[in-house]
């Protein structure tokens, strides 16, 4: 998949045309593609809500979905939204139906059915679950991970807790598999330490099966790791594994650096203190 935005920030500078890796010849023709015009079209369509305005810092996820809800409401043919703006949501759409029910008493919270663009976990979670598993000598994989930690939640019953805090078991269930998944990690701070960096990168899988994580798709349905929106320093750059050149590539504004395998992304994100943020997982057969 092409390379997501690198999120907010200034006004990009032209351009430069010929190999974006510069006279080594190492690029295969690789051309910088400048955000500028996109920055712009975005803070005209988002004017009237003051959102993803130039020279302002705007969340890389949340500039996302704002994309994506543009993208449908210009490409809706009817009042409804016609096959287009369907389009938006096969691709990316996550259609969920989420269950709760309380661990104490039993209690059944009401059916919960929304369209999400993005999977949300905080890495502080993954942790969490990562060390109870290891307590009990557990090795979980990154499915089991993710569904472990997304499949509690705390609040109160209004069956047996009298306002205080219970835990409810959730589950969610998928109507059908995205093209793309996205994953979004949910930072505390944004100034993480190298160390919740690598946790994190090893926790990362470069294949997911997503119907181990979300109930209702019959399985195997596979999904490979493709793209890191990186968060560091008040600016966003992507690292995306391009198939022309066989390895992982950084785009920063007008900037195209090559990284290397895994490994080097790993490494970099690490020594740079680069956190990942929204993370692509494209589907294949």
């Amino acid at each position: 998949p092409a390379p997501a935005p690198s999120g907010g920030g200034g006004v990009a500078p032209a351009a430069a045309s010929g190999n974006a890796w510069g006279s080594q010849g190492k690029g295969r023709n690789l051309f910088v593609v400048d955000p500028t015009a996109c920055r712009h079209a975005l803070g005209k369509v988002l004017a009237d809500c003051g959102r993803l305005q130039l020279n302002e810092m705007a969340d890389a996820a949340e500039c996302l979905h704002d994309v994506f809800e543009a993208l449908r409401d210009c490409l809706a043919t009817d009042g409804g939204g016609g096959e287009p703006a369907s389009m938006i949501e096969r691709s990316f759409g996550l259609d969920v139906v989420e269950k709760r029910e309380c661990t104490g008493c039993g209690y059944s919270m009401p059916e919960q059915n929304h369209l999400a663009f993005f999977h949300y976990v905080p890495p502080a979670r993954l942790l969490e679950v990562q060390r109870e598993a290891g307590e009990s000598g557990e090795r979980p994989t990154p499915e089991e991970l993710l569904l472990r930690a997304y499949n509690v939640d705390t609040r109160p019953c209004p069956n047996c807790s009298n306002g205080k805090d219970v835990r409810f078991r959730c589950t969610s269930t998928l109507s059908q598999a995205p093209s793309v998944f996205s994953l979004v990690s949910v930072w505390t701070n944004a100034e993480a330490a190298a160390e919740e960096i690598e946790v994190l990168f090893k926790q990362l899988p470069l294949t997911l099966d997503l119907s181990l994580v979300y109930s209702g798709l019959a399985g195997p349905c596979l999904y490979r790791l493709r793209c890191i929106v990186c968060f560091y320093g008040q600016h966003y750059v992507t690292i995306a594994y391009n198939p022309k050149v066989k390895q992982w590539v950084q785009y920063d504004d007008t900037s195209v650096k090559p990284v290397g395998d895994f490994a080097a992304v790993a490494a970099k994100c690490r020594a740079g203190r680069f956190q990942p943020h929204v993370i692509f997982f494209e589907k294949y057969s």
